[in-house]
């Protein structure tokens, strides 16, 4: 299991991809692509044994490591910063993992181990102490957080997680292989997910992708609506549709490249009944998307009912790949072109915008940025206004100016946690609960699950109730908001009302940058009502946050965000359009604005734009940096943080030769993000008496394996030839080609079963692979009826 970074290290110089891989606890690290750019040089010291002692930045910012003995990391020194260096210390147990964390503020995280190497204690200064116990195999098997609640976790013979358990709360169940009723392209698939929610069904094509995925939810039992997603694939194994649950069908084309290059829209009957003004029509969302060399779009066209108010998304690149400029808006309406500013050490120093528009002015949106030593945020000129911040060692904001306004937050001097803040906005008092969660902050007061999610929030006279999924998916909400539908990126792709289930809005992606969002309007009463798809294209950021959104009837801008402050204070700008004001509640990557607390729920936790800092502790501890309540890193124009768990840029101890890293991860997640996708190989094999041969071929990259086994199958090996033909998908997450080289490279053991259908010849069913080296696969297929087990394979000879 390996999640990939990429990380810039200096401005266009040198680009190394880092992959981190939390079972070892290790990075690795490979250059991919080098640059000569003395302006903007980073410069490395190493010892005499060859570990990396000091790093010069660009600005001259100096980064120094030391190592204990053993060659382990024991401190890093960052650069001068309000007249100190903020250190971060590790100390490590006897088999080499890392025991103690010591911020800058000298907070100390502990770590204890079982007998066995399992991480079983965690002390944190934020969210107290956690205790976890294992089972023999090394699963999780229990978990007690620092409220004293407890998570127990079961699996099933093949080590998959099939249930937890949460204290005072409705647990989770997971169903796999379509359950009782085994169905050969679920194999090894999650197919079933009941949780406090309601339950969501999973289905698969002839090739075990996913194809259909129901969520039924209850509305804490008051409302019961089911909203599916159904995914259909072109002959070259793309996606080629999506049809949403009001029935919306989004389709991609794709270029020779295997790029999206065109979105469509076929609207249907949303509402069931009627007559559907748009039916069997296509819409053109967009078209002729371009892409440069290094794969980043350069622009594409907007899709217009009007062919003579179409007009193009244009994005360009500097020489050292950065986005150096976008088109947000029509140029005919107001829209503008922001051109992006940055320094040699590739941090954005402002925006410039150029353009026709008079309300308001191009030049009354530009934008400039000021920073520390340590690439926080300090300054923000822009909107007629400014605001400055100020940080402590560890990075939690302590002054905030905004304009002739200053304001102070008062940090707890033995945790990271917010205690007091008097502005902007309400001064209000913190109350955390035992494992870092905030319970009440002036008038808001959270209450959470026995699982650790807020289960109501009340602010003022205003009570929210909210449901999570088990995936950790927020999917209801009762107030401003509904039923929310996720694709299987995690985005949020659409929006319904718990009472009726009907859309709100739906939002369509091009990858992870949000470009139309689609409303209803409804006419006339049932039989014979009407209903129309409304299309509003969303102009994103250079992080991929909405902007600015036009319909497409005039290019109209009906809501708008671009003067907005860094940190999502400020509120964008609704527009009449129709009927009424336009709303639309994405923020920032991973954001959705509620209404009833002005907070953004942000996946796994909840963001405050007012404080710039989450109201709960990172849930995976110090992966996500060294302050778990800090929003990437400080620095919100050049990082996301779309999970809520880690920004995209953070370099925490990208240098360490080990990684701190030691928090357990989500176990839902862990366990299942993987479960969706598509095969990594396919094969076919013949057999005759206790002897298989074959070809495999890796679907990632091509590659073909010649196999052969001993084999032994059921009934009585016998001269009559048998043969099978299946797909595999290998456990685990991320696996990507060099994985899968290795598991069809090399040696391991196989079982399987084929379950006649009708003739004694042909048979449906799968089995299991297992490479000696520890991974295994699940496949599934069609074959010669009977079971066999293989004591010995071993691919080879790659073509």
């Amino acid at each position: 299991m390996t999640r990939r970074i990429f990380s810039r290290l200096t401005s266009g110089a040198l680009i190394v991809v880092m992959t981190y891989t939390p079972l070892l606890g290790a990075y690795t690290g490979t250059v991919a692509s080098a640059q000569s750019v003395p302006e903007a040089a980073t410069s490395y010291k190493y010892d005499l044994v060859g570990n990396l002692k000091e790093i010069t930045d660009p600005l001259g910012r100096v980064t120094n490591l030391t190592y204990d003995p053993l060659d382990r990391v024991k401190q890093v020194e960052q650069p001068l910063t309000n007249g100190a260096r903020p250190t971060i210390k590790y100390g490590y147990d006897g088999i080499d993992q890392v025991a103690t964390v010591t911020d800058p503020r000298n907070l100390e995280t502990r770590y204890g181990v079982d007998g066995l190497g399992n991480r079983n204690e965690l002390g944190s200064p934020d969210t107290g102490l956690t205790k976890s116990t294992y089972d023999a195999a090394g699963n999780l098997k229990t978990r007690i957080d620092g409220r004293g609640k407890t998570n127990t976790y079961f699996y099933d013979a093949l080590n998959r997680l099939t249930r937890i358990d949460y204290t005072g709360t409705v647990g989770t169940t997971f169903e796999y292989d379509g359950d009782a009723k085994l169905t050969p392209t679920a194999a090894g698939k999650i197919t079933r997910m009941t949780d406090e929610s309601g339950y969501t069904t999973y289905t698969y094509d002839a090739f075990g992708r996913l194809a259909t995925k129901a969520q039924t939810t209850t509305g804490l039992g008051t409302y019961t609506n089911t909203h599916t997603l159904a995914y259909e694939y072109d002959a070259a194994g793309r996606l080629a549709s999506v049809t949403y649950p009001s029935g919306n069908r989004v389709n991609y084309g794709y270029n020779p490249a295997g790029q999206v290059a065109s979105i469509t829209l076929n609207p249907v009957a949303a509402n069931g009944t009627g007559t559907n003004i748009n039916i069997n029509s296509s819409i053109v969302l967009l078209n002729n998307i371009t892409y440069s060399p290094f794969g980043g779009t350069t622009g594409w066209t907007w899709g217009n009912s009007v062919p003579a108010n179409q007009y193009a998304h244009v994005r360009t690149y500097d020489l050292d790949g950065r986005i150096s400029s976008y088109t947000m808006g029509s140029p005919s309406a107001n829209g503008v072109v922001r051109t992006v500013n940055y320094d040699a050490a590739s941090r954005i120093k402002g925006y410039t915008h150029t353009g026709t528009g008079t309300a308001p002015s191009p030049a009354s949106l530009n934008q400039t940025f000021g920073y520390d030593e340590l690439n926080r945020l300090t300054s923000y000129n822009g909107n007629g206004t400014s605001q400055t911040y100020a940080y402590d060692a560890s990075g939690n904001r302590v002054k905030a100016g905004f304009g002739a306004n200053s304001y102070t937050n008062t940090i707890d001097p033995l945790s990271n946690k917010l205690s007091a803040t008097t502005g902007p906005g309400p001064a209000k008092t913190n109350l955390y609960n035992g494992a870092g969660d905030l319970m009440t902050g002036g008038t808001h007061v959270v209450t959470y699950s026995g699982r650790g999610r807020p289960y109501r929030n009340e602010n003022g006279a205003v009570t929210t109730h909210q449901l999570f999924n088990g995936l950790d998916q927020r999917v209801f909400q009762t107030y401003g908001g509904g039923i929310f539908v996720y694709d299987e990126q995690g985005q949020l792709v659409g929006e319904y009302s718990y009472l009726n289930g009907k859309a709100m809005r739906e939002t369509v992606y091009l990858g992870n940058l949000p470009v139309a969002v689609l409303t209803q309007t409804v006419t006339g009463t049932a039989p014979a009502q009407s209903t129309a798809i409304n299309v509003f294209h969303i102009h994103p950021d250079h992080l991929g946050s909405p902007r600015m959104i036009t319909r497409t009837l005039d290019n109209k801008i009906v809501w708008r965000w671009d003067n907005g402050d860094p940190f999502g204070l400020t509120p964008p700008t609704e527009y009449f359009n129709g009927s009424g004001t336009f709303t639309f509640n994405l923020r920032m990557p991973g954001q959705y604005y509620d209404r009833s607390t002005n907070l953004f729920h942000n996946y796994h936790r909840d963001y405050d734009p007012q404080t710039g800092r989450y109201i709960q502790s990172d849930p995976i501890g110090l992966a996500g940096g060294i302050n778990t309540y800090a929003y990437v890193g400080g620095n919100p124009v050049s990082s996301i943080d779309p999970a809520g768990l880690a920004d995209y840029t953070y370099d925490f101890s990208i240098y360490s030769k080990q990684n701190p890293v030691l928090q357990l991860w989500n176990v839902t997640a862990e366990k299942l993000a993987d479960t969706l996708r598509g095969p990594d190989y396919v094969s076919a094999s013949a057999n005759l008496y206790i002897v298989s041969g074959g070809v495999a071929m890796n679907l990632h990259n091509g590659n073909v394996y010649a196999q052969g086994s001993l084999l032994r199958s059921y009934p009585a090996p016998s001269g009559k030839l048998g043969f099978c033909a299946v797909a595999g998908s290998i456990v685990g997450s991320g696996v990507d080609g060099a994985q899968t080289d290795s598991f069809l490279g090399g040696a391991g053991n196989q079982i399987g079963y084929f379950a006649p259908v009708g003739t004694p010849f042909i048979g449906v069913g799968g089995g299991m692979s297992h490479a000696y080296g520890g991974a295994y696969s699940f496949e599934y297929g069609v074959g010669t009826p009977g079971a066999s087990v293989s004591p010995a394979t071993y691919g080879w000879v790659k073509k």
